[in-house]
């Protein structure tokens, strides 16, 4: 009987110590998503527009307007994530082209400390963006 117990107290242990080392910890995408992200740009490299997630759980979307760049755009709301998820609701947008107070989600890829990968959850494609600025003074 004790050895029974000894048996399958190893097997308990190996099996847990074993899981462990198979599930990575995922990154911390909220903290590598502060800053200042290149959004869209025209043919000839120029960005257009421009999105910042700030700490304390807000963003800001600026820039122009891809169809008529003499327009300049400006929006903000409250971003979080959830799980991979980056999701926003605009509470602010100079142009009303969004819709204010929906939640709008796309699943992060990758981010490191100067690209982020996600992909859009309404038309599954796949966007880069690039990091402008960690969004704080060094």
């Amino acid at each position: 009987m004790m050895l029974r117990v000894i048996l399958l107290l190893f097997i308990f242990l190996c099996g847990s110590s074993f899981a462990s080392k198979q599930v990575a910890p995922k990154p911390n995408f909220e903290k590598l998503m502060q800053g200042v992200w290149a959004e869209s740009y025209n043919e000839d490299g120029k960005i257009l527009s421009y999105m910042a997630y700030l700490p304390e759980g807000r963003f800001h979307a600026f820039g122009y307007l891809e169809n008529d760049i003499r327009s300049y755009w400006f929006a903000d709301g409250v971003w979080k994530m959830v799980g991979e998820k980056s999701c926003i609701i605009f509470t602010f947008d100079s142009f009303g082209i969004t819709n204010k107070d929906e939640l709008d989600c796309v699943t992060v890829i990758s981010v490191n400390d100067t690209t982020l990968v996600y992909r859009d959850d309404k038309n599954n494609s796949i966007n880069t963006l690039k990091r402008v600025s960690t969004g704080f003074i060094e």
